[in-house]
């Protein structure tokens, strides 16, 4: 299956007309990445790791649209609560600034948190019968680089600040998380 995979893409890659990525022309490029985020909450000492990626789509040179998901992993030094099983989805606009290989780009994003509070209380008694699952809309703001070496791959690094509101005490889950790697993209047009 893996080996049929492989050819399909070569087939695929070998008809399409590859734009020039080197001179900035973006217009047409879909990429996706897939990368381990870490992330520092702003009003207390807890880091979270997310597994996620995303796909975008640019529909100028100067402008795409990008979205992403996110699925938390793991935390390190809560202190009360807990988040497990948190997932965010979320869509928005990037402003890309091309000068050659380099693409450093600028985002604006909304979406949604399926959040799940694990607490002390919780912990301890099972039978609590307090509602610790919510959905929660969230924005953000990104800033990161690329770098397109190669027809279908870039290296990006970027960091991005997500504003929430807590739904279970009065308090904010702002964090800013940060992510680098290796993209994959398919130029569509010449």
């Amino acid at each position: 299956m893996g080996t049929k995979l492989i050819i399909l893409f070569i087939c695929i890659s070998t008809f399409l007309k590859a734009q020039d990525l080197s001179n900035g022309e973006r217009k047409g490029l879909i990429k996706a990445t897939g990368s381990l985020y870490k992330s520092n909450m702003l009003n207390c000492s807890i880091s979270h790791f997310y597994l996620g990626g995303n796909s975008e789509y640019f529909f100028s040179d100067k402008y795409s649209f990008r979205g992403d998901f996110y699925l938390l992993i793991g935390e390190k030094n809560n202190a009360g609560y807990s988040m497990k099983n948190t997932s965010m989805l979320s869509a928005g606009f990037n402003r890309n600034f091309s000068k050659g290989k380099w693409c450093p780009t600028l985002g604006f994003y909304t979406g949604v948190t399926n959040l799940h509070m694990v607490s002390l209380l919780e912990t301890f008694a099972p039978d609590f019968n307090h509602p610790t699952v919510q959905l929660i809309p969230h924005i953000g703001i990104s800033a990161g680089v690329q770098y397109y070496f190669y027809t279908y791959f870039h290296f990006f690094a970027e960091a991005r600040y997500i504003h929430q509101l807590n739904p279970f005490q009065p308090s904010l889950l702002d964090e800013i998380s940060y992510t680098g790697g290796l993209g994959f993209q398919i130029p569509l047009l010449k």
